[in-house]
């Protein structure tokens, strides 16, 4: 009995022991911030040797395809983190460059369809999910840097070279789909000074530090060339320096290490994160794929598996969050608000200038301020400071010739305020699937494919028959209005039309055509109307052929 009593005592001072540096190693331990996203394009129609590219949205719109996968509130409550968030997800979308003079006719903008795509498509669940909206954007031009009369979509050697397509995009992106990027990655993580150095005037965060990989690209087509040898290894935010965007430095924006699903899927990152938290370094990583991915969807389920497996192993918990969120609880802030933001014009004649304040200090230079004309033009107008957070555009815009202002403006922590002054409505578009939408005589049926929206509509017509099908909207103010319409693609296509033009049951004007070009935007007439009539356009399809069909989109 005597021999047993001091085990039993060696015993209890061990798990005393244990209890005590497991506590103390758990108090120590840092926090893990998991950033999951999309460098999301479109990659159905993408052709490098084709100036105008037809991009298929059916990534967007077909319920089987991965867009509707990701956004399945069944696919995405089963991947909770620690506190029980389903997974958040980032959608750097792709926008300008090589979508900018796309074919595309069924979305109204193909510079930034991919916003508008998922925007339409899948804004509600992205709301839900709590999922962010920003920005990936690629070097592409068109151009032949060899010489040798063979024209590519090229990644070009510097950033300056894409300039001017980069901020029109910027410009648009704002004015059209109200997204101005607060968080950024680059397409082919390829960045240089002057980039960076434009990215701390606008954007404070950046989530493309590829380290450890470096590559030069010299054979058309050019592409992913980057340079990242010299950038923090570690899942650990930096500021870049401006003198070299690798170092960390005392530039005003930040970047972080990112990795693509497969490779923190197969190299054990995951587990070297953990156990860098587990240490007591607090990580943030950027794990990044594509959504057209084939394996996009499980290679998000394995994460979630790996990122549970090495927190269970290490007592370590972990976050699902957006960009923004992860940068912001990384730097350890609790401020969500946004700057109080006013924006007026001003005008003097025909000039127009903008005046802009906030509340507090702001991380862009000054505002961004962008301006669309009746032309469809997009500026950047710049801005001089007029007192303490207030500023005046720097140049007068026309008023007879501006249709919108924007503005965007973030604190220094991210948080995020845009406004608006529209002066002229926007573009109406009506679809077959939208309430303004009827069909009043033929035998009218659905065609599912791609087209605008997911479907539209087909009539048969035999000679001396007819098939009517009418388009109703009220204008958001008064003015004048292009009407155009656009005709989907059908065999044999009834060359009679008529189109009728009302308002408020008044004849406008009446329009007789053959068939339209097909997937084109077809001018019918230009009318002055008044804000909150009803304005109805009728198709009166007939012909004089056998078999004949019409369509209505």
């Amino acid at each position: 009995m005597k021999s047993d009593l001091p085990k039993s005592i060696h015993f209890v001072i061990i798990t005393i022991a244990l209890i005590l540096y497991t506590t103390a190693q758990l108090a120590a331990a840092g926090k893990v911030y998991l950033v999951l996203g999309s460098d999301t394009a479109i990659w159905n129609g993408m052709d490098v040797a084709r100036y105008n590219c037809y991009y298929s949205p059916l990534l967007y719109t077909d319920p089987s395809a991965n867009a509707y996968g990701v956004m399945d509130p069944t696919y995405r409550n089963a991947m909770t983190d620690s506190y029980g968030t389903p997974m958040k997800l980032t959608w750097w979308m792709m926008c300008g460059s090589i979508f900018g003079p796309g074919s595309n006719t069924n979305v109204p903008f193909p510079n930034v369809m991919t916003m508008y795509l998922m925007k339409k498509y899948h804004g509600e669940r992205v709301q839900q999910f709590g999922d962010e909206l920003s920005l990936h954007y690629h070097t592409f031009q068109w151009n032949d840097y060899d010489n040798d009369g063979k024209f590519w979509w090229n990644q070009t050697y510097t950033f300056e070279e894409s300039r001017d397509d980069y901020e029109f995009t910027l410009a648009q992106l704002l004015i059209e789909e109200g997204v101005f990027p607060v968080s950024f990655r680059s397409g082919w993580h390829f960045m240089d000074n002057g980039w960076q150095h434009h990215l701390d005037d606008w954007v404070p965060y950046s989530m493309h530090n590829d380290w450890p990989n470096d590559r030069i690209d010299t054979e058309e087509p050019l592409d992913n060339t980057f340079h990242w040898a010299d950038a923090p290894g570690q899942f650990v935010p930096y500021r870049p320096s401006p003198e070299n965007y690798q170092l960390p430095g005392d530039g005003p924006g930040w970047n972080v290490r990112s990795t693509h699903l497969n490779t923190a899927r197969y190299r054990d990152l995951i587990d070297s994160i953990f156990t860098r938290a587990a240490n007591g370094q607090d990580q943030l990583a950027c794990i990044w794929g594509h959504l057209p991915e084939t394996d996009f969807l499980s290679n998000l389920q394995i994460i979630d598996s790996l990122a549970h497996r090495f927190s269970n192993q290490t007592g370590v918990s972990f976050r699902y969050c957006t960009a923004i969120e992860a940068m912001q609880r990384w730097r350890e802030t609790s401020d969500s608000l946004p700057p109080v933001l006013t924006f007026d014009a001003v005008e003097s004649g025909d000039d127009v200038y903008f005046q802009i304040t906030t509340d507090e200090p702001i991380f862009q230079k000054y505002p961004f301020v962008a301006v669309k004309t009746i032309y469809e033009q997009y500026q950047l107008i710049p801005c001089n400071s007029s007192g303490a957070n207030s500023w005046q555009t720097a140049t007068p815009v026309s008023k007879q010739f501006l249709a919108r202002a924007a503005v965007a403006v973030c604190d220094t922590l991210g948080n995020q305020s845009l406004d608006f002054i529209d002066f002229r409505p926007a573009d109406t578009f009506v679809d077959n699937e939208d309430a303004g939408y009827s069909e009043i005589s033929g035998n009218w049926s659905s065609v599912s494919g791609d087209f605008w929206g997911v479907d539209h509509r087909m009539a048969g017509i035999s000679t001396g028959d007819s098939a009517i099908a009418e388009w109703q909207f009220s204008p958001a103010a008064d003015g004048m209005f292009n009407i155009e319409i656009r005709m989907p693609n059908v065999a044999n296509p009834a060359n009679q039309l008529t189109f009728y033009l009302t308002e408020n049951g008044s004849a406008i004007d009446t329009i007789s055509t053959d068939a339209p070009t097909a997937n084109a935007w077809h001018y019918i007439t230009t009318a002055n109307l008044a804000t909150g009539s009803t304005v109805s356009l009728k198709m009166v399809a007939k012909t004089n052929l056998a078999n004949a069909n019409v369509a209505a989109d």
